[in-house]
């Protein structure tokens, strides 16, 4: 495996683990918004669905090859494809129960099971999420299987010139099979009262878990832009420098700075400034909105950009600060009987949950401003 590809190889293989999490991050909002907070219960479910989503593409996609390891030699990328329903799940429980059940230990008849518990937890969570059908469950859990076997079965997507695990049909069936069982159990258990806590208006100022749950979708989303920024950037520089020189550009301190500065910039600032509610992405997900401190209004631009530089700048200029920006935003928060944080006190500004903002018929700065000559 050549450099170039080991590159690639790296950068596919952190952009796979990120796809399952982010697609799950949605499931926030559906817990939000469905119960008006975030009751004990649905956010540890929330979280679940997030972890068993991350676990899965771990568990399934890696540890990947070294350069090297991978022999294609006479190989097709549909070598390793098995696309026979029940193939290999029959010889195994045949082997297994022969001899009076010995085989039953063994590693080829324990990871049929192991398909299935595998991917109990994602059904489980999932359908505790969304309450979706147990059907339509066991319909999103052969999906998401069946892309991570593409994803094995294609050398990841092409980056390894044959693949370096097996695609399996058998495991999309095994796997559809435990996200059903998940879903089920997850059915008994929705019956309970802790599964059920009473919804909310949603109009209570909201807490410091709600709200740093919404700056962790920001900081993972600008994480995300700023490595597919420097992955960019690296795969653009290799062809004319060399794999050692573009890598040594891209991480010297100003490219760096500027990668950082510009995905906080993309991902939270410029929708703060051009949404009318000024709510970044994780806020939106949490059902959160900035207010001005003094009048509850929508927060003028300037204000934004102030609360963007005190919370995001020093983090993209020196990455190392970034918990103890956290850690001071966080003990503001919790300090100040007003729960305004160190960026929102700089900038003037509140937070305030949307349903809180639609009650008080608040509506932004420029619409107001835009309004009072009707009025008049």
């Amino acid at each position: 495996m050549g450099p170039d590809l080991r590159i690639d190889t790296a950068i596919t293989a952190l952009l796979t683990v990120a796809v399952l999490p982010l697609a799950a991050l949605p499931a926030l909002g559906i817990v939000v918004r469905r119960y008006g907070r975030l009751p004990a219960w649905p956010l540890l479910a929330a979280l679940g669905l997030l972890a068993s989503a991350a676990a899965l593409a771990a568990f399934t996609v890696f540890p990947l090859p070294r350069p090297g390891q991978v022999d294609c030699a006479g190989m097709t990328m549909t070598s390793r494809w098995q696309l026979v329903p029940f193939a290999s799940i029959l010889p195994s429980l045949a082997s297994a129960f022969r001899d009076g059940g010995a085989g039953l230990a063994g590693y080829a008849f324990l990871q049929t099971p192991l398909n299935v518990l595998l991917f109990a937890p994602f059904g489980f969570f999932l359908h505790q999420v969304t309450r979706w059908r147990p059907a339509a469950v066991t319909l999103a859990a052969a999906g998401t299987s069946a892309l991570i076997e593409i994803t094995q079965g294609t050398g990841v997507f092409g980056i390894y010139p044959c693949p370096y695990r097996q695609l399996d049909v058998d495991d999309v069936v095994l796997n559809a099979a435990g996200g059903a069982l998940g879903a089920l159990l997850s059915v008994a258990f929705a019956r309970t009262a802790l599964a059920n806590p009473a919804p909310a208006p949603g109009t209570s100022p909201p807490g410091a878990p709600r709200r740093a749950l919404a700056l962790a979708v920001d900081l993972a989303l600008v994480a995300t832009a700023t490595f597919a920024a420097a992955a960019a950037a690296t795969a653009v520089l290799v062809p004319g420098h060399g794999v050692d020189a573009a890598q040594a550009l891209v991480e010297s301190p100003g490219v760096a700075v500027a990668i950082d500065v510009g995905a906080a910039a993309l991902v939270v600032l410029l929708p703060s400034v051009l949404r009318r509610d000024r709510a970044t992405p994780g806020e939106l997900l949490l059902d959160l909105a900035p207010v001005d401190a003094e009048d509850g209004t929508a927060p003028e631009r300037r204000r934004m950009v102030a609360r963007w530089a005190v919370r995001w700048l020093p983090w993209a200029l020196f990455p190392s600060l970034l918990p103890a920006v956290l850690v001071a935003e966080l003990l503001t928060v919790i300090a100040r009987r007003d729960g305004r944080s160190l960026s929102g006190l700089a900038a003037g500004t509140a937070t305030a949950t949307r349903p809180a903002i639609r009650a008080s018929r608040i509506v932004p700065r420029d619409d107001a401003v835009a309004a009072e000559p009707e009025q008049a």
